[in-house]
């Protein structure tokens, strides 16, 4: 579906932010105004554009706030958030550029200044993997949400999926891990793939909240953390359910289809001329070069070579909790792989795909979060 750049990649991007206006952190006027200041293509104007609507939002919450209009400085806050985010986002191929580093920086910030004021104001959450708790109103204990997000999420950018979650009585985590948000941007702690060594240390910081309910932990991951989340629920008893988006089994295979011939020569250092080529096309390198950032990998042979650690072969049949895996019939990105895991899962299973005729086309549900959500949580409300 194109929206409105004939640049798929710049329209991808644009879509991620529309699917967002659900939950108030973006505006379709917005969005597609910023979009119109933009050169299809060039990153600076696309950095230029979110990061200066962004700053005037920022400059309105201020005067809102100071007028005693906290609801109103709350939604503008929250907006400039995900508009810093897609501000950095073609400049994560350098942790140092000045545009990665203010525009996170300042989309923490706004975020963090939202936080009192929304209407169900969330608390940070402190440690090796940080993010923010939100709950509904009483005291609970409620079913929680532990949402983890993809290669290029942020915690902040995870808000999206509360509203979800709080109307049906469910509180909701959203942190950051490594190879993501802080954790990366910040403390440079690059991706890993073994995530059952992650999830647990997230489980026991949810567990100083005492909204929570220890027995109704539920574990999300969408996009790439349809592939981190099964990693995490194989070395995690104390999961009530997982939930992915789409699901994802063996990220290395994907990747020797696509480079063909070339993948035998993965090993082979007499090769890095041939994988530094492929950084000519301007699509591979703009996907290349954050993801060799964020797995710390200094070539693409070396990239893809780490990619090979990325699967859930082995860790599949440990997943003990009642799993919904998903994937969507237009998803380039999963490329089937959702149904390999559902096969792969001797646990309690439901598989759901989801398709364009909902609405809900392409990665994660692209611009229909909204179909996800409420098959995610009718499935959980009957499982639990």
């Amino acid at each position: 579906m194109k929206l409105f750049f004939d640049d798929a990649a710049f329209d991808g991007q644009l879509q991620r932010s529309v699917g967002k206006c659900d939950a108030g952190m973006a505006n379709v006027g917005e969005v597609l105004y910023i979009a119109s200041r933009i050169t299809p293509g060039d990153r600076e104007s696309w950095y230029a554009a979110w990061s200066g609507f962004a700053d005037r939002l920022v400059q309105q919450a201020a005067t809102a706030l100071a007028a005693g209009h906290a609801a109103s400085a709350a939604s503008a806050y929250v907006r400039a958030t995900e508009y810093y985010r897609q501000a950095f986002f073609w400049h994560r191929d350098d942790l140092a550029s000045p545009q990665l580093v203010n525009a996170y920086a300042a989309s923490v910030k706004a975020f963090r200044s939202a936080l009192p004021h929304l209407p169900r104001p969330g608390v940070m959450l402190a440690g090796d993997t940080p993010g923010y708790f939100f709950a509904p109103a009483g005291a609970g204990p409620f079913p929680t949400i532990l949402h983890i997000g993809g290669y290029d999420s942020t915690a902040e950018e995870l808000y999206a999926s509360v509203y979800p979650a709080l109307d049906r009585g469910w509180a909701f985590a959203a942190l950051d891990g490594p190879g993501t948000g802080e954790v990366l941007y910040q403390r440079r702690q690059p991706m890993r793939p073994d995530w059952e060594h992650v999830v647990p240390g997230m489980v026991d910081l949810l567990l100083t909240q005492p909204q929570v309910d220890p027995k109704r932990i539920v574990l999300v991951g969408r996009s790439f953390g349809g592939l981190l989340a099964p990693r995490g629920a194989s070395g995690e008893p104390r999961l009530a359910a997982m939930v992915v988006d789409p699901g994802q089994y063996d990220i290395s295979a994907a990747i020797a289809r696509m480079l063909g011939p070339l993948w035998a020569s993965v090993d082979d250092p007499a090769a890095d001329p041939e994988f530094d080529a492929l950084r000519q096309n301007p699509v591979m390198k703009a996907l290349l070069g954050p993801r060799m950032v964020s797995n710390g990998t200094p070539t693409p042979r070396a990239y893809f070579a780490d990619m090979r650690r990325y699967q859930c072969i082995g860790q599949a049949p440990k997943i003990a909790c009642p799993s919904f895996i998903t994937d969507n019939e237009t998803d380039a990105i999963s490329t089937g792989q959702g149904q390999q895991l559902f096969d792969a899962l001797t646990c309690r299973k439901t598989f759901r795909r989801f398709r364009r005729d909902e609405g809900a086309e392409g990665h994660c549900e692209g611009m229909a979060p909204i179909v996800f959500w409420t098959a995610a949580f009718d499935w959980l409300e009957e499982t639990l």
